[in-house]
């Protein structure tokens, strides 16, 4: 306060200062007011911001002096003997501190002037991309639901868990929920951090831009096989996957390389326009894009509860596999969604280098919930899809029944004369009870194999014979430490979980037990066998996006073609460390 009365005192009694002042704020006026400058700030944003400095440092100069007049026509009516002591005082203050001038008004004449860093204004809140148009807009439309999704309790709208990872990134960017809450503004974009990587936005989240990807490391341990070649223990990396990913306004894309199975594949290559419909939220994707088939099979390998996906989604699977390139149309309500696409084989086929046609498909998904409290609710889905194969030389198929590291044990049908097309559904009921959760799956696939088969090598017994494949799974789990299950309840599907103690913070992490069994029969197909396992397991989230898990599984399988013809049964022991970012 000493300190603030002297330097007060100083300002009042020192003449050539408020002459300074007074010269400084109306040089600083004339700059703005200059035509050239003027016209200079109305279209370089560098000048608008300098104006808008000076203009607030005039602004400050005037105050100043204003306050200053008042004092000083306050200091007439002093005493005499008022003045004698504070003149004194001043004296001895004098005698202690030296004469310091203002940096600010009296600048070394050794050292430079600063230049003043220009700031980009307060920082706006981060919405989603288009959110709430103008009023005149054609987008300007009432909604149920507020965008960015963010977590909320099972009985209330949107996202339980985080954002699946497969999912468009004007959706996925904005509703990821960063490990700290932590964000800088450099040059006007805003970098927030969470998964450990920076997700660069502008303030308005009208353009971003983030890396994201996965790394899953696999070991087992198989025993208990009549065929000492299934039998066997390593390590393999299930995913290595890096990609990219961004939004300008409504229009966002992702583009992921992956390197597994000593292969590297392109994953993930593809845009989308997110929009509005009827009230309701729209997407229209083009690109080699993951599909939506059965619960578990719509979700990231990353975000699955146990190593492998269930025996729904890994048996009832379309000849193109898991990825398609074509296009997708996805609308969601309050309580439900539907997506549908049409696509051909992944950008990764030989269909292109061999000059033939696409495996063509035709996939539906949807999913409701018709009940939800504070603490649980129950979903609803459906699913299904129809093929068109290519000719091709053969047809046969395998369904893994242990971990990845076992490829050996597995139910196997064919070869046998080619697939001419098949048609698949099946049905999901999930249900979640504060941190407990449970998932019964069921589906079937019909296959019709060709009448005619030119050049075929193999017994033309079987042709244009049918046949049906049924797979049913049933599974569920608890969070030990309290956390909502990793349900996403905006499309349906498992997500990340929200950890309440991450072990960064000093925190157990996050505990969840599950069980599994799975069932599968398709005897009916020409070779076909059947077969079912039971599964254990035990995660532990040390944060939202980086766990490790350990599997336990028995399976018991009779195959009648293969390497291993016959009744047969097998264990593994599976351990995987996972990270996603």
């Amino acid at each position: 306060m000493t300190s603030t009365r002297y330097a007060f005192t100083l300002l009042l009694t020192d003449t050539a200062m408020r002459t300074r002042i007074t010269t400084l704020g109306l040089g600083m006026l004339g700059l703005v007011t200059h035509p050239s400058y003027a016209s200079a700030a109305s279209t370089d944003p560098e000048v608008q911001e300098l104006t808008r400095l000076v203009k607030m440092q005039s602004q400050q100069i005037h105050e100043l002096q204003s306050r200053l007049a008042k004092v000083e026509k306050n200091t007439v009516h002093v005493t005499a003997a008022t003045h004698g002591m504070a003149a004194t005082h001043t004296t001895a203050q004098t005698a202690q501190k030296p004469f310091i001038r203002s940096p600010a008004l009296y600048p070394p004449p050794s050292v430079a002037r600063a230049t003043p860093v220009l700031k980009s204004g307060p920082e706006e809140a981060v919405t989603f991309a288009g959110d709430e148009p103008s009023q005149g807009s054609p987008l300007y439309l009432s909604r149920h639901a507020t965008y960015p999704l963010s977590p909320a309790a099972p009985g209330s709208f949107g996202a339980i868990s985080n954002m699946p990872s497969g999912s468009a990134p004007v959706m996925g960017v904005a509703s990821q929920i960063p490990t700290s809450n932590r964000s800088t503004t450099i040059g006007g974009l805003v970098l927030k951090w969470g998964k450990g990587l920076p997700e660069i936005t502008t303030p308005d989240n009208a353009y971003s831009f983030r890396m994201r990807g996965r790394i899953l490391a696999d070991y087992g341990g198989a025993f208990g096989s009549r065929f000492p070649a299934q039998n066997v223990s390593r390590t393999t990396l299930r995913a290595a996957r890096l990609g990219v990913e961004g939004n300008a306004h409504q229009l966002s894309w992702v583009l992921e390389g992956d390197y597994s199975n000593n292969e590297l594949s392109v994953m993930s290559a593809f845009m989308t326009w997110s929009d509005k419909m009827a009230k309701h939220l729209v997407e229209y994707t083009l690109g080699n894009k993951f599909n939506e088939r059965s619960f578990d099979g719509s979700t990231g390998s990353d975000q699955t509860v146990f190593l492998d996906r269930d025996i729904v989604a890994n048996a009832l699977l379309p000849v193109k596999g898991w990825y398609g390139l074509g296009g997708a149309f996805k609308i969601f309500g309050d309580n439900w969604h539907v997506a549908t696409q049409i696509s051909g084989n992944d950008v990764n086929t030989a269909n292109v280098t061999n000059n033939v046609r696409d495996d063509l498909t035709y996939m539906l998904r949807t999913h409701y919930i018709p009940w939800r409290s504070k603490k649980a609710l129950i979903h609803l889905g459906a699913w299904g899809f129809y093929e068109d194969v290519k000719p091709a030389a053969s047809f046969s198929q395998r369904v893994r029944l242990l971990a990845r590291t076992d490829d050996a044990f597995g139910l196997q049908f064919g070869p046998m004369v080619p697939l001419a097309n098949s048609m698949a559904g099946g049905v999901e009921l999930f249900g979640i009870w504060g941190p407990a959760w449970g998932l019964v799956e069921y589906g079937a696939r019909h296959m019709k194999l060709r009448d005619t088969a030119p050049g075929l090598s193999l017994s033309p017994r079987n042709l244009g014979a049918q046949g049906t494949e049924q797979a049913f799974s049933f599974q569920t789990g608890a969070f030990l430490t309290g956390e909502t299950p990793n349900y996403f309840a905006h499309t349906g599907q498992w997500a990340t979980p929200r950890v309440l103690h991450p072990v960064t913070e000093g925190g157990v992490g996050g505990w969840e037990v599950a069980a599994r069994w799975d069932w599968i029969d398709a005897t009916s197909i020409p070779t076909g066998g059947r077969a079912w396992t039971a599964t254990i397991g035990v995660n532990w989230y040390l944060l939202s996006f980086a766990r490790l898990m350990l599997n336990y599984t028995h399976a018991d399988v009779t195959n009648k073609t293969g390497n291993y013809i016959g009744p047969n049964s097998g264990n593994i022991v599976g351990v995987r460390s996972a990270v996603t970012f």
